[in-house]
């Protein structure tokens, strides 16, 4: 578990400073700027629902089912509803392989 909870709090300050930089430095990084929030998006939010989990059941890991299932639930939610309601959303299906990809990496890194 302590791999896993490191990935999220590693995801979570990389996401912070990428913010920090983009937002207040004002310093391009066009990979960075397109693609590395969908891809940290995952490993914070799994890690965050693995902790409640594990806080309220005692669980120690999520399984593969339940980690497609959030990551392909979410990915609709930000790629297809969220475009749909609002223009400030556009959609980007890479940004679906990146939030698959942050999804894959958290589902290895907890089997600590």
């Amino acid at each position: 578990m302590l791999l896993s909870n490191l990935l999220a709090i590693f995801s979570l300050l990389l996401f912070f400073a990428h913010q920090f930089t983009q937002k207040v430095l004002h310093l391009p990084i066009p990979w960075a700027d397109n693609y590395l929030d969908p891809l940290l998006c995952m490993p914070i939010l799994l890690g965050g629902y693995r902790l409640e989990q594990h806080w309220l059941l005692r669980r120690q890991r999520l399984s593969l089912f339940e980690v497609l299932a959030i990551t392909a639930l979410l990915s609709f939610i930000f790629e297809w509803i969220f475009p749909r309601f609002s223009s400030g959303f556009t959609t980007d299906w890479w940004d679906v392989a990146a939030y698959f990809a942050g999804a894959l990496g958290f589902y290895l890194f907890q089997k600590d």
